[in-house]
């Protein structure tokens, strides 16, 4: 028997006629379904990039506030040092 005849068989199967549009729905679904997964992750791995970059800016700022405070700090010891305003005088 020719392999015409066979594919001819199969397609005619009652089974093959049942199933073919099932499983290409399921194909056709499962394709979607990973490519809205693939896009989503997309926008959150954007969101957290941004995310990212605000918290550098803010953690940029925390460091230049930490060197103000420490900068008031030794001007006050050297200011109390000094005896100006002294408590214990």
């Amino acid at each position: 028997m020719p392999i015409h005849e066979d594919m001819q068989s199969v397609s005619e199967h009652a089974l093959y006629k049942t199933l073919a549009p099932v499983i290409t729905a399921i194909m056709l679904a499962s394709i979607s379904w990973i490519f809205t997964m693939v896009l989503d992750l997309e926008n959150k791995t954007l969101r957290n990039e941004q995310a990212i970059i605000v918290i550098q800016g803010d953690s940029d700022d925390v460091w230049e506030d930490i060197e103000r405070l420490q900068r008031d700090v030794t001007n006050i010891r050297i200011h109390i040092g000094n005896g100006n305003r002294n408590p214990h005088q």
